[in-house]
């Protein structure tokens, strides 16, 4: 082995035999920062929100529709169209 991966290797097994103190103060420290804003957190102050593209929205799911419907009719319906073709020839 070499010299520095045994250098690692035992400065690694030195870290976790020691334990860390067990501190109340960082304790609570690390409690209330878990109550601090964050940036992702915070509403923009400067700017307004975009408003809302209600077209857009509605072109968008009439496309969607006139695909799906007439696919989701053809996909669950293909037997009753099938027998109305055969009627019974086969």
């Amino acid at each position: 082995m070499s010299p520095i991966i045994a250098r690692a290797a035992i400065r690694s097994a030195a870290q976790a035999s020691t334990r860390r103190q067990f501190s109340v103060l960082h304790s609570l420290r690390s409690f209330a920062r878990s109550f601090e804003a964050h940036p992702f957190e915070r509403l923009p102050v400067t700017t307004n929100s975009q408003a809302a593209d209600w077209g857009r929205q509605v072109k968008r799911i009439s496309q969607q529709v006139a695909i799906f419907l007439p696919g989701f009719g053809l996909v669950l319906g293909w037997p009753a169209i099938a027998k109305a073709i055969v009627d019974d020839r086969v």
